[in-house]
């Protein structure tokens, strides 16, 4: 066939074209006397341009192609035809490479040759390059480890395998737990770190006969060589491995980042048959795990299927729930413990699903956070408490405020502070009522932006609360850096506050910290007469719980309202006038015979059968002296004077207690946690005067009237 006249060597489009071209460029004249060699060229044969130019072809060749090879390119350049072919050439240094060339002949108009043109490729290069495609195809870019393709191509093998040969197969699925909070307070750098660090400690974790990979994200799969045995044992030996690899913390930067996972366990043929049948077993296992807390694996049984496949069924229902009116809000009253009255309420949402029932939000707001129905939802929470606010305004009802809880994903809308004047303007609401409540883990996430936030709502004269502190990373400290005006003391402290000192000491600290910058502090799940006691002791200001009311519809507030139901505080203000003594011990009749000792010396005697009835005494009333028996079941009493003296410091302790126990006693007194030690069986008027002797001591060091 003909071939194109294409411009001169010496033309400058020509040589424009050819030099920025990838391949190798060789032009010769008909004798094969080579005219031109781009920098393509120079790059693949290694020689220079001035070193090839002059000289012929054959300064590349190496003796390795075959004579059939150059027998072909003379029959197709003679046929003028345009050849195609491979040669094993060397390089100027001596190297050997493989070489794919095009020639073809350039004649002019009478069809005699005038030049040949060869374009080359070194397909070294090219392979390394497919090689480079294939690795990306079949790894993950980021970590080394094999991809979803390529993993889920190497389990459908191995399930063929396994089904020929009757063996069985174990998956599992690895997925970090709350890596989304992690990837915002970090950015995306540094969360690709603690994936690449995942993926390196995944690999040292397991054995070379296991496979893994990353799937997606924070999402990772692990399939088990066939050395190892599919028992239950064996794959949670591996989990655990897993789980405790993970567990230590990630260095990044200057910051130690401590992260747990989620593992599910899945095997052939037990509960699948084919590949995404036992990755889909595998991942219900891992919801399972993250629905129990995390940190954990679970196994997968049937059971997981269904409960997972209604949660999808949730999640779908979810979406424009409230624009289907299906939500409803309850208010649970915030009560002030120096008046009693309800000075406010929170605002929890309901679900009121056609199937189910009325939901409470645990059964579905963290499916809404998931699938991000969450923004919706808080912004009609939002709307639907500013009407209320209005609503009971015009029934005449007392002023009080409206805390309305924000979601981490609301709370980083950019438009925020415009969606909270646009809920106030709409139905006139007072913004002094209006109380935002945001998490310590939403406002630590990105303190800039939360402190940017912050001061942009309180513009519009909201009140701001900080919810469940204490359960996050965040300090004290962290308080004057917000324009907080609340703080909450979470129930998980407030529900063992009378008998765990470590709890008791952080809610202690969080009031008087929290009081001394001047917020307001309110403690929530406040369920029993002693904790309600004990949190009026240590000067909380309010608090909101069961005690006193679950969250009930809004028709019910305003009952309460209009009758004026409040919390008697007037006998949790009276000081206790006399002398008070506990009494503790799990025998009633050395109860009795103390108790008929102490009468006639005036003091208010109170018992208690066992530490826990003690704690319990403690706090509801102030006790000066607490005279306690050493050999109790549950707790002995050199431990429950322990804890005493952490929670009421301002007590006076001593200790009953037979001869043999005095090791034990001897150090408790050495810790300052006894007063003194009474022997068993006691003389009365010993016991009289130690009595005395401690009420001194009390006085002499708090003073009468001091709780």
């Amino acid at each position: 066939m003909s071939a194109p006249t294409v411009p001169h060597p010496d033309d400058d489009l020509f040589r424009t074209l050819v030099t920025q071209s990838r391949r190798g460029i060789i032009v010769t004249d008909p004798d094969e006397i080579i005219l031109f060699a781009n920098p393509a060229a120079e790059q693949i044969t290694g020689y220079k341009a001035e070193e090839l130019i002059g000289s012929t072809p054959e300064i590349l060749k190496s003796g390795q192609t075959s004579a059939e090879v150059y027998r072909d390119l003379k029959r197709a350049l003679d046929a003028d035809q345009i050849w195609h072919g491979e040669f094993v050439n060397r390089r100027r240094n001596g190297e050997l490479y493989l070489e794919a060339r095009t020639i073809s002949a350039i004649r002019d108009e009478t069809g005699a040759v005038r030049y040949y043109v060869s374009i080359s490729e070194d397909l070294a290069e090219r392979q390394r390059y497919e090689r480079r495609i294939e690795h990306l195809a079949t790894f993950d870019p980021l970590t080394g480890l094999a991809n979803r393709a390529a993993f889920m191509r190497a389990l459908s093998a191995e399930l063929e395998l396994a089904r020929r040969d009757r063996q069985e197969l174990v998956l599992l699925n690895v997925d970090l737990d709350d890596f989304g909070a992690v990837n915002d307070r970090l950015g995306a750098d540094h969360s690709d770190r603690v994936l690449t660090e995942m993926g390196a400690r995944l690999r040292d974790t397991l054995r070379h006969v296991d496979l893994v990979a990353r799937l997606s994200g924070d999402n990772f799969a692990v399939l088990l060589g066939k050395s190892a045995p599919g028992t239950e044992p064996d794959c949670r030996d591996i989990a655990d491995r897993l789980l405790g690899s993970i567990a230590r913390p990630f260095t990044i930067g200057d910051s130690a980042v401590e992260l747990t996972a989620s593992v599910g366990i899945a095997g052939y043929p037990a509960d699948a048959g084919s590949a995404d049948e036992l990755l889909g077993c595998a991942r219900s296992a891992t919801h399972d795990a993250k629905a129990h807390g995390g940190n954990r694996a679970c196994r997968f049984d049937i059971g997981m299927a269904e409960r997972n496949s209604e949660l999808r069924r949730l999640r779908e229902e979810l979406t424009h729930v409230a624009e289907r009116g299906e939500l409803v809000l309850h208010f649970q009253p915030q009560v002030s413990l120096h008046s009693g009255h309800i000075v406010g309420v929170e605002a929890l949402v309901r679900w009121s699903h056609p199937e189910r029932g009325l939901m409470l939000p645990a059964a579905f707001i963290p499916l809404a956070e998931e699938c991000g129905s969450i923004v919706a939802i808080d912004a009609w929470v939002l709307r639907e408490a500013c009407r209320q606010m209005s609503a009971w305004r015009e029934a005449g009802l007392p002023p009080i405020r409206m805390a309305v809880n924000f979601s981490a994903r609301q709370f980083r809308q950019r438009a925020l502070r415009e969606m909270v004047a646009e809920a106030l303007a709409a139905q006139d609401a007072d913004p002094r009522c209006l109380e935002i409540e945001i998490t310590e883990g939403a406002m630590m996430q990105d303190m800039t932006a939360a402190i940017r936030i912050t001061a942009q709502l309180k513009e519009l004269g909201v009140r701001l609360s900080l919810d469940d502190f204490g359960t996050g990373y965040s300090s004290l400290a962290y308080l004057s850096r917000f324009p907080i005006d609340v703080v909450k003391i979470d129930q998980s402290f407030v529900r063992d506050i009378v008998t765990n000192p470590a709890n008791a000491a952080i809610v202690q600290a969080t009031i008087a910290m929290s009081q001394k910058l001047g917020k307001l502090v309110i403690a929530e799940g406040v369920e029993t007469e002693e904790q309600l006691q004990y949190l009026r002791r240590s000067e909380c200001d309010e608090v909101q719980g069961f005690l006193f009311s679950p969250a009930v519809p809004a028709d019910e507030v305003a009952r309460m309202l209009r009758e004026g139901a409040r919390l008697d505080v007037a006998g949790l203000r009276e000081a206790q006038a006399r002398e008070t003594i506990l009494l503790v011990d799990d025998e009633p009749s050395i109860l009795s015979a103390l108790r008929r000792t102490l009468r006639r010396e005036g003091y208010d005697i109170l018992v208690a059968g066992s530490a826990e009835e003690g704690f319990s005494v403690l706090a509801k009333q102030p006790v000066q002296v607490i005279v306690s028996d050493q050999r109790m079941p549950g707790m002995s009493g050199t431990e429950f004077l322990s804890r005493v003296k952490i929670l009421y410091p301002r007590t006076v302790r001593m200790v009953l207690s037979g001869y043999s126990e005095i090791s034990a006693v001897t150090d408790a007194i050495n810790r300052g946690a006894i007063y003194r030690f009474l022997s068993k069986p006691w003389d009365d008027e010993q016991l009289k005067d130690e009595i005395r002797g401690a009420l001194r001591e009390w006085r002499e060091l708090y003073g009468r009237g001091a709780a």
